[in-house]
């Protein structure tokens, strides 16, 4: 009923009113001001609430204002309120300008309803004109001041008869007019100044203000109720906090001795101003009954909390609270439940099937490359700036870390230097050509994992690595077209979560495990011995240091033992020991240095991942410590390796020149016909099966990143390219291998981070509510001055053989451990070993049966053994196989569950409302 009435008011109020008059409706500041007396037993108006969506209370001993909160009111009130209205005057449209010229309006408007005396008229003008002191104001009295007439104490001492009390008003002798231009002479002797409002930029432009005014005062017999919405919105000084244009007054002024509420009843009417619906009907209504069908319908959807001794965990929480209520309304207004979101489709949807072929890799060209200069225009800006150096340090951090393991994991084939070559160059090309240019590209972790297990195949078949590499690139190339031709990316929605969480399950445990693997072996390598100096790994060294050295002086010796050896170990890759040209010397120390510099890197970059979200300095502060952590990590651990000197650590392997790792010439070609014997054309058909499975993995990682960095709320505006990217990716494998360098693909977390850094967030919202996305700067030249960037890094080679070995292994466990938190499988994990009554309050909890929810977890953990043990075994080539076997898998639960409840196990939105100001990038990695 009211629904319609309210279609009603917008279709015929407009025309209605005078065409001069806007009511559109704005975003709005509420300000409750009460009438109190200071300490000199002056009245004024006291600013005691202050509403931008939510309240903020003053808080009057510290004199700063609250936590902002949803505004708590009394059902009593509210009532009370619409009673008020119901019998209060409405003064709609008034086109009085200025504080005197409206105050004397209202007035007059009350003496003429019979609600104040005549006598009293000037007394509740005075009043009316009393000066406002809001928060942070100072006052600053001058040396010769005279009266104050705006004071009611002041204009008292003038009169023949004594106040009673400091409430009292006395007529005064003077005119209203006459009063009026005396008060606004007068105040002017008086001066007060108030710091900048920080508010001011909560409040977006354009915006509103309502004042509310209440108060008791002796003389007054009976309340004094007054609504007055100006014709238009009038600056009036000192009335508001902060100078925005006053559109709204609320004055409630009555009797000291009643049972009304006047706090309360004023923040009942600037809570309702600062509904949005209620706001919307102020602006646009035009009788009495509108505001009362508006307070029916505030008080309809409102929930009421019966009287009690409350505890906070036996509320329920904001999302269910929520839900109970939309269930009200649709059950009332007879409403089905539709999907909002579904309302608005986008003209453009890349997973559109077509039925020709290419088709959607020309509709990505179509759709993208329109907005290929202004790509260039929209980086010109300090945000682009700045988010070029934190991706930068970020993209480095991950080449020389992955450059690293790949180097310990082929035997020094592939290292560091290539993987810089590779990801700047094909960081260049991808940031020109690509669909979605905020992805980062890079080697990966399923990329390293798949090339180890390519390598030991290798080796165990006697087939040159290299050249094989070029083969399978070529394959995936292959591939990469017909699925394209086919428009097969629209396949990655059978990749839901289920499979997603699995995977990434997998491959946290994978980072976590290799971390304490690879420090297992640095102890094993080197064990904590009585007597260093005549044992080696494998036989005595002879060293003439070694055959004058003792027990007693070994202590003493080991700075020129280290230093001794130093020539040749800093030249060492992480090849083992045993199987160096010469036997090593088992080193004191080594084996605990290197637990500390990974523990030590770990530690952290997990706690500057958490200060990012603190309550510690401030919000811009945090962030930029938080965002460079693993870098700060990394520089911090190099240090005191750098100051420690008497203990050998393992560093990078980098090569001084710019040539390859494995061949140490100029040469940058691997030929696909062979290094040292020829490739047979059965090795070249058994690539197909190899390519087919890294292609899955690229598949994967390639469409899962794209989802999430296009994702609703991030409000891209230019696109995306999810067969142009593809298709481009894999055909930059087959340069990747020629020039013998690692594989890329779409870094999850870089491409996060990179989005994220270029996230323009809202400055106008409103305290206490979490920031908003206004915009992504959507550019090319971040991710091309990157790439550049890591093209020329590998001038600085000296300062990256610097960096151990075991720092990188704490980048890693930081790696798997920071991801844990975003899979959701694991939280589920924990809930097998707690009582249902403790279990959060999730979708997956709340829709479906313990013992169902349990069997779900179960059959994830059983699939996430499975690709753990084929991973182990011989058949680790097929990991990417059995992991594509997921998807049927997942298909067959619709016969153990509902569609309901895989909605709330493998649905996209199962994450808590509850989430912190900015989310962790890592609680993103599943879309």
């Amino acid at each position: 009923m009211h629904m319609s009435r309210k279609e009603r008011l917008s279709k015929t109020s407009l025309s209605f009113f005078n065409e001069y008059y806007s009511h559109q409706p704005h975003k709005v500041f509420v300000q409750l001001d009460e009438l109190v007396s200071n300490g000199n037993q002056y009245l004024e108006w006291k600013e005691t609430a202050r509403w931008i969506k939510y309240e903020e209370n003053l808080e009057e001993d510290a004199n700063r204002w609250s936590k902002p909160h949803i505004a708590p009111l009394s059902f009593h009130s509210l009532l009370t309120l619409r009673k008020c209205l119901e019998h209060g005057i409405l003064l709609l449209d008034l086109e009085e300008n200025g504080l005197p010229d409206i105050a004397y309006r209202i007035v007059e408007t009350v003496v003429l309803n019979d609600q104040v005396k005549p006598e009293h008229q000037a007394d509740m003008i005075r009043v009316l004109l009393l000066r406002h002191r809001h928060v942070d104001e100072r006052r600053f009295t001058p040396f010769f001041r005279g009266k104050n007439v705006s004071s009611l104490s002041h204009m008292e001492q003038n009169k023949s008869e004594a106040s009673e009390t400091k409430c009292s008003v006395i007529e005064s002798s003077q005119t209203p007019v006459e009063e009026l231009q005396s008060n606004l002479q007068s105040a002017s002797t008086e001066v007060f100044s108030r710091k900048k409002s920080n508010i001011l930029r909560r409040i977006p432009d354009g915006a509103e203000a309502t004042s509310v005014l209440v108060g008791s005062l002796n003389f007054l017999e009976r309340p004094v109720v007054v609504f007055v919405r100006l014709a238009r919105g009038q600056l009036l000084p000192n009335v508001t906090e902060v100078s925005i244009p006053v559109r709204f007054l609320f004055i409630l002024l009555g009797p000291t001795q009643t049972d009304l509420d006047y706090h309360e009843i004023g923040r009942s009417i600037s809570s309702l101003m600062s509904n949005k619906h209620f706001h919307e009907v102020a602006c646009i209504a035009e009788e009495r009954n509108d505001f009362l069908f508006a307070i029916n319908y505030f008080l309809t959807n409102s929930i009421v909390l019966p009287p009690g001794d409350w505890k906070r965990n036996s509320l329920l929480s904001f999302e269910e609270i929520k839900r109970k209520n939309q269930e009200l309304r649709r059950r009332k207004n007879n409403i089905e439940n539709n999907d909002e979101e579904g309302k608005h489709q986008t003209t453009y949807d890349p997973f559109k099937h077509h039925g020709k072929c290419f088709q959607g890799l020309i509709n990505d060209i179509k759709h993208r490359y329109p907005y290929f200069v202004s790509d260039f225009l929209d980086g010109l800006n300090v945000q682009c700036l700045a988010t070029l150096f934190f991706i930068y340090f970020a993209a480095l951090s991950g080449a020389i870390t992955f450059g690293g393991l790949m180097d310990y994991k082929t035997n020094n084939v592939i290292g560091v230097s290539e993987t810089l070559v590779v990801s700047a160059g094909t960081g260049v090309l991808f940031s020109l050509v690509a669909g979605q240019p905020l992805i980062i590209i890079g080697t990966t972790g399923p990329l390293l994992l798949f090339d180890e297990i390519l390598y030991k195949f290798c080796l165990t078949n006697e087939m040159e690595f290299l050249p094989f590499r070029v083969w399978i690139s070529l394959w995936v190339a292959f591939i990469a077209t017909v699925v394209v031709a086919f428009e097969g990316s629209a396949f990655v929605s059978f990749f839901g979560r289920f499979t997603q969480e699995i995977y990434a399950a997998l491959i946290s445990l994978i980072y976590i495990y290799e971390c304490f693997f690879k420090i297992y072996w640095v102890f094993s390598t080197n064990p904590l011995l009585a007597n260093y100096c005549t044992l080696t790994t494998t036989s005595p060294l002879e060293d003439p240091l070694v055959s004058n050295c003792v027990n007693s002086s070994c202590a003493q010796n080991s700075s020129d033992l280290h230093s001794l050896n130093n020539a040749n170990l800093t030249s060492l890759s992480f090849e083992d020991y045993s199987d160096s040209a010469e036997p090593l010397r088992i080193h004191p120390n080594t084996a605990l240095f290197s637990l500390i510099l990974m523990l030590g890197t770990f530690f952290i970059a997990y706690f500057l991942r958490h200060f990012r979200n603190s309550r510690f300095l401030g919000r811009k502060v945090r962030r930029a410590i938080g965002d460079f952590g693993v870098t700060i990590a990394i520089l911090l651990m190099v240090l005191l390796d750098y100051f420690v000197k008497n203990v050998y650590t393992q560093k990078l392997s980098v090569t001084e020149e710019l040539h390859h790792s494995y061949t140490l010439e100029k040469s940058w070609i691997i030929s696909p016909l062979g290094l040292v014997k020829p490739i047979s054309v059965r090795q070249i058909f058994s690539a197909f099966i190899a390519a087919l499975l890294i292609f899955i993995l690229l598949f994967l990682e390639i469409q899962i990143t794209e989802l999430i960095i296009n994702k609703k709320e991030r409000k891209l505006k230019k696109g995306s390219g999810f067969h142009l990217d593809l298709m481009l990716i894999s055909y930059m494998q087959i340069g990747c291998a020629l020039i013998g360098g690692p594989w890329v693909c779409a870094a999850t977390i870089r491409s996060l981070s990179h989005v994220i850094s270029l996230t323009v967030l809202s400055k106008t919202h409103a305290p206490g509510e979490v920031p908003y996305v206004v915009e992504v700067k959507e550019q090319r030249l971040t991710n091309l001055m990157v790439s550049v960037l890591i093209g020329l890094s590998i001038l600085i080679a000296p300062l990256l053989r610097r960096i151990p070995v075991a720092i990188l292994f704490g980048v890693f466990l930081y790696m798997g451990v920071s991801s844990v938190s975003g899979i959701q499988l694991f939280e589920r994990i924990q809930l097998l070993f707690m009582p249902a009554r403790h279990h959060p309050d999730v979708p997956y909890v709340r829709h479906v049966q313990t013992r169902k929810m349990h069997m779900f977890t179960i059959i994830q953990i059983i699939c996430l053994v499975v690709l753990w043990i084929v991973k182990s075994t011989e058949a680790e080539m097929a990991f990417p196989f059995v992991l594509l076997m997921m998807v049927p898998v997942r298909l067959q639960l619709k016969k153990c569950f509902t569609q309901k409840e895989l909605q709330a196990l493998d649905g996209d939105e199962t994450k808590q409302a509850n989430q912190e100001e900015e989310p962790d990038i890592y609680q993103q990695i599943v879309p």
